[in-house]
C-alpha cells in the first residue's frame, strides 16, 4: 500500500498559540530595545550597547538604529562606521526614519568608506521628510537653501523649515528666523524673524540675531512679535491636548 504525506490543517488552538508566541516575542524584542534605551539615559552605555545588541539582532529597526548610532559616536562600543552603516541600512529597509536620516548623512558626508554621494543623501532625507520627520525635513531644507545637491529654492526650503518649525524643531526655528531677517526668498520681515528666532531659544545663536533683529525694530514690533510665539505655543499646546484627547478614545 502507497503511503502518503497529508499535510493537516492546524487547529484554530495552534494557530492561536503561534500568534500568541509571535506577540510574545515582538514584546520580548520592544523590551530589550525600550531597556537599552532606559541604559542610555542613564548613561550607561555599555549596558545600552548590550540591550540595543539583543533587540537588533531580532530586526527590531529602532535598536538596530540607536546601535547604529553608538557605533557612529564610539558610546559603549568601538567607533565602527562600516558596522553603523550596516545597521542602518537594515533599519532604512524597514522604513525608520532615523535610520534614513542617518544614512543620508553618511552618504552625505562620505563616512564608512563611502564616496560623497549628495543624490543619494537627498533621495534618503527626502523618504524621511515625506513621512513627516521633523530633523529630515529641516536637513533637506538646508540643502535647498544651499544648493548642495539639489537646485538652490528658497521657497522649497520654507515650506520644509515650516513643516518641521510646526513640529517644535528649533534648529528649523531658527531658520526661519534667519530667512526673514535676511529676505531670502520672501520679503524682509523683522516681526516674524524675531517671532521664530524666539520660539528657537537658545538654539546656536539665536539669542544673538535676537538681539541684532530687535535692535532694527520698534518697541511696539517687539512686542508683537512676541505676542505672535506666545499665540504659537498656545495653538501648539491646544493641538497637543486634541492629539491626545483622540489617541484616549
Amino acid at each position: 500500500m502507497t503511503s502518503r504525506n497529508y499535510k493537516f490543517p492546524l487547529t484554530i488552538s495552534s494557530v492561536a498559540l503561534i500568534a500568541s508566541l509571535g506577540i510574545a516575542l515582538h514584546f520580548a524584542y520592544a523590551n530589550e530595545s525600550e531597556d537599552g534605551a532606559s541604559k542610555y539615559q542613564d548613561n550607561d552605555f555599555s549596558a545600552a550597547a548590550e540591550a540595543f545588541q539583543a533587540a537588533a539582532d531580532n530586526g527590531d529597526a529602532e535598536a538596530q538604529t540607536s546601535l547604529g548610532i553608538m557605533y557612529l559616536k564610539g558610546e559603549g562600543v568601538d567607533e565602527d562606521e562600516k558596522k553603523a552603516l550596516s545597521l542602518f541600512e537594515k533599519a532604512a529597509a524597514q522604513g525608520n526614519v532615523r535610520a534614513e536620516v542617518n544614512l543620508g548623512r553618511m552618504y552625505a558626508k562620505g563616512k564608512a568608506g563611502l564616496v560623497p554621494n549628495y543624490g543619494i543623501a537627498v533621495s534618503w532625507f527626502d523618504k524621511a521628510a515625506t513621512q513627516g520627520y521633523a530633523d529630515a525635513q529641516y536637513t533637506l531644507g538646508v540643502l535647498y537653501v544651499t544648493g548642495n545637491g539639489v537646485p538652490l529654492n528658497y521657497k522649497k526650503a520654507q515650506e520644509l523649515f515650516s513643516s518641521a518649525a510646526d513640529q517644535n524643531n528649533a534648529s528649523a526655528q531658527y531658520q526661519l528666523g534667519l530667512m526673514n531677517f535676511k529676505g531670502k526668498g520672501m520679503p524682509v520681515n523683522f516681526t516674524e524673524a524675531y517671532k521664530w528666532l524666539s520660539l528657537a531659544g537658545d538654539y546656536d545663536d539665536a539669542a544673538v540675531y535676537r538681539d541684532f533683529v530687535s535692535q532694527k525694530m520698534s518697541k511696539e514690533q517687539v512686542e508683537q512679535a512676541v505676542a505672535l510665539a506666545d499665540d504659537w505655543k498656545q495653538d501648539q499646546e491646544q493641538n497637543q491636548d486634541k492629539n491626545s484627547e483622540k489617541a484616549g478614545k
